[in-house]
């Protein structure tokens, strides 16, 4: 059983084949090699002078779901890399939300924008909804991520089939226009095979592989990547190996609000929302954290404001590790809208 590699890009940044761990040691130690990481976190290595373009074929899976994503990639030989991506949730409430603040401005004496509900055109080929389109924008960026340090030559979708709701169009459901505007993006990555669920199931049952089901499974390989891995290795004949498994968060704020739902005292307006507040640090941001002389190591999801001069730190599932002071922060990566 092989171990998987690491992942390789020319100096002009065009993905190569991976290499081995001790391969990519080596070459880091020589100066053959510079160390990277991409906005998924991932760890490859960039050649810093040029070398041989030629790549074998590569494949990645697409198992999509209403919440979770199981994603993987392999190479001829083996799966490389497993992943579940983990879909913005509650975006319905927040967007009834700001409908609710955006009408109560316009009854004050207040900067405001004027209502535009009216006048609005859907240009383009397809409207997307804004809970469906923070699905795609967010299954599309982790794929495109993918394909940045690996060779993707061809893509395999799981088929998801959405009943028809009484409309004889193409635009009956927002999951279907969803899923066509998908395909369309994936298309200008690589060719995309379609697959069914029969198939999955089957190719699955075949290989031996268990899925765990219901509503509240863990993020484990068994979730949801899984199936991606079976489709791999029904698809292209690559063998188990032993992947590593991912799993990413599409990192979610409050946006910026010039009223809040609750008054404030005195009726002095505070900040609120936001991703950023004129400082150093971004919520978002990669930061390890020192308090007490313990590190912790997190994401920034608060920033220092009137109220309090600290900084919050919360870990990969949003949970609020502590708030720490902005001296005891260091940055170690730049928000890049996954954790």
């Amino acid at each position: 059983m092989r171990q998987p590699r690491v992942p390789v890009v020319s100096v002009d940044g065009k993905p190569l084949m991976p290499t081995t761990p001790k391969k990519a040691r080596l070459f880091l130690r020589n100066g053959i090699a510079k160390p990277r990481r991409n906005k998924l976190g991932l760890f490859y290595v960039q050649m810093p002078r040029p070398v041989g373009a030629a790549t074998q074929p590569m494949a990645l899976a697409l198992d999509p779901g209403g919440k979770y994503e199981g994603v993987a990639v392999a190479s001829h030989r083996q799966v490389e890399l497993t992943s579940q991506v983990n879909l913005p949730a509650g975006v319905p409430n927040r967007t009834e939300t700001r409908r609710n603040l955006r009408r109560a401005r316009r009854f004050r004496k207040c900067p405001r924008r004027p209502a535009r509900f009216c006048n609005r055109r859907h240009n383009g080929k397809y409207w997307l909804a804004p809970t469906q389109r923070s699905k795609v924008e967010a299954r599309l960026k982790a794929i495109r991520e993918l394909c940045r340090i690996y060779p993707i030559q061809a893509i395999f979708v799981e088929d998801v089939r959405h009943k028809p709701n009484g409309k004889n169009d193409r635009h009956f459901s927002t999951a279907e226009v969803g899923k066509r505007l998908t395909y369309e993006e994936l298309g200008k990555l690589a060719p995309v095979t379609l697959v069914t669920a029969k198939d999955t199931t089957g190719w699955r049952e075949r290989f031996g592989l268990k899925k765990l089901s219901g509503p509240n499974r863990p993020e484990v390989f068994e979730a949801q990547a899984v199936d991606a891995v079976a489709i791999l290795m029904g698809a292209t004949g690559c063998g188990s190996g032993h992947p590593t498994f991912h799993v990413w968060t599409a990192l979610r704020f409050v946006r910026r609000s010039i009223h809040r739902q609750n008054l404030q005292k005195g009726g002095v307006r505070a900040r609120y929302g936001g991703t950023c507040n004129g400082g150093f640090f971004r919520k978002g941001d990669w930061v390890a954290a020192e308090k007490a002389g313990k590190v912790y190591r997190g994401w920034a999801c608060g920033l220092p404001t009137e109220t309090t001069k600290l900084v919050g730190v919360a870990d990969a599932d949003g949970k609020r590790i502590g708030r720490f002071s902005p001296r005891k922060v260091r940055l170690l990566a730049r928000s890049t809208g996954f954790s």
